[in-house]
């Protein structure tokens, strides 16, 4: 009895484990169901969020295609100068409406090389920052509505002005991008990339810049013409009065006196050198300026004097670094033997034809090591890669001589100037080129149309498609 109550009892504490077991079972089984069914659930919405982000991309490039069907409406400096002259309410509502449907075009090209990138270089979030800010710029601009009156162009211009100022980091940012792919894309592919993303953006600030700077003059006049105090509104002016025009020429020159222009760019690099040394003033070398120094041209003084301050401080900055024992020596710019300044002059010679201004830079520095001087318009060699990682110590640049608060001390180099300044040029049709002499200096040449009758040299072309292409 004992035993078989003892099996009883056995058989009951199996019976219950048993139970328990059925139940645990039972539980596991519709815990798995549970599980089975969120997955399936979560799959699901996984599966309808993807759908929709690839329909919200598929939509997005619908519409992006659409523009980049579309080829930029070209320009050159004499058009605007032109268009400026006689400016009226109704011309300067197609200016805004002509910045308005271009801007998104040429955004739309450069959206679409960043989409032809390679996925590694893509993922990059520098990179992928100057994508997001391009897209959201297009997007704006696209969806602007057609400017009708002069308070509609107002708004249009504080939205044209938000964004250079949004886009004032680009430069940093692809330079740190650029920098951290050096390794990963090959170098032709990344400055294909770099000269297109950079010529574009220079066309599209241009572009925008002239229309602000057209748009704040017409004000001015109309405010004058009718005699509104600085604090007084525009608000209830619908029209500007019947025959009412103005003349001006924006942010371009009609003919700026190049001597004039480098003798401002020798002034400033000079000074920039001589705070960063904590030199007196006269210190640095000496620009002397001849040839033809009545020459003028039509340009954009702003990107006329970025190129040449770029050559300037480069030929002071080596001429400085190579004769830098002379200065210790004497502790100024005079020798104590009266023989001189410590450093040698750099001499710019200008000459003009009819159609085209060339100005050479020649200094003293001693030549480019033949090691650099293949690399000196690429963003991607090895030594270029290292340089671009400064540009992590600036947030903001507009590659403008007077960077304002953005700039930092010269001694720090991006080996960025020089492929910028061709850049530059090449933007209207000019050109920079670089002979260096061993052993004694280097000469560089900045070739530019004079007469303002080139346009934009700007392409749609996808950057990946080379120039032998």
């Amino acid at each position: 009895m004992l035993m078989f109550k003892g099996r009883a009892q056995v058989l009951v504490v199996s019976a219950s484990g048993i139970a328990r077991r059925t139940k645990t079972t039972s539980a596991l089984a519709a815990s798995v169901a549970t599980t089975t069914h969120s997955s399936s659930a979560q799959a699901r919405m996984g599966s309808a969020q993807s759908r929709r982000s690839l329909q919200q991309k598929f939509y997005e490039n619908r519409i992006l295609d659409r523009f980049t069907a579309q080829e930029p409406k070209k320009v050159s400096l004499r058009q605007l100068v032109l268009f400026g002259r006689q400016l009226t309410e109704d011309k300067l509502l197609a200016s805004a409406n002509y910045v308005r449907s271009e801007l998104p075009v040429r955004l739309a090209h450069r959206i679409s090389d960043f989409q032809f990138l390679p996925y590694i270089a893509g993922t990059n979030p520098h990179l992928k920052t100057v994508y997001d800010l391009y897209w959201r710029a297009f997007d704006e601009f696209r969806r602007f509505p057609t400017v009708r009156t002069l308070d509609d162009n107002r708004r249009f211009c504080d939205n044209v002005k938000k964004n250079l100022l949004e886009h004032s980091q680009v430069i940093p940012q692809l330079g740190m991008g650029v920098s951290e792919c050096a390794d990963l894309v090959a170098p032709d592919e990344i400055d294909r990339f770099m000269n297109q993303m950079l010529i574009s953006r220079i066309s599209r600030r241009t572009l925008a810049e002239q229309h602000i700077a057209l748009s704040e003059q017409f004000d001015e006049d109309l405010r004058q013409h009718l005699n509104l105090l600085p604090s007084e509104s525009f608000a209830k002016l619908a029209k500007a009065p019947s025959g009412f025009t103005t003349q001006h020429t924006g942010i371009v020159c009609a003919d700026c006196n190049v001597a004039q222009l480098v003798h401002e760019c020798a002034l400033h690099a000079a000074g920039m050198y001589e705070e960063a040394f904590h030199l007196p003033p006269g210190s640095a070398p000496q620009v002397l300026v001849e040839g033809h120094t009545d020459a003028t041209l039509m340009c954009i003084p702003a990107h006329f004097s970025y190129i040449v301050h770029e050559l300037l401080k480069n030929s002071m900055s080596h001429v400085m670094e190579r004769f830098a024992a002379r200065l210790e020596s004497t502790g100024s710019a005079e020798s104590e033997n009266a023989d001189g300044p410590a450093f040698p002059p750099i001499r710019v010679t200008i000459c003009a034809s009819h159609s085209d201004i060339v100005v050479r830079v020649s200094d003293q520095s001693g030549g480019i090591s033949p090691q650099v001087l293949p690399y000196i318009w690429s963003f991607t060699h090895p030594l270029k890669a290292k340089r671009l990682h400064n540009f992590h110590s600036v947030h903001r640049m507009e590659a403008r001589m007077d960077e304002g608060d953005a700039a930092v001390s010269p001694l720090v180099a991006f080996g960025f100037g020089l492929p910028m300044s061709r850049i530059y040029a090449n933007y209207w049709g000019g050109n920079v080129n670089v002979h260096s002499l061993p052993g004694h200096g280097v000469d560089a040449y900045v070739q530019l149309p004079r007469l303002g009758n080139a346009v934009e040299n700007i392409s749609s072309r996808r950057y990946l498609v080379s120039e032998d292409a």
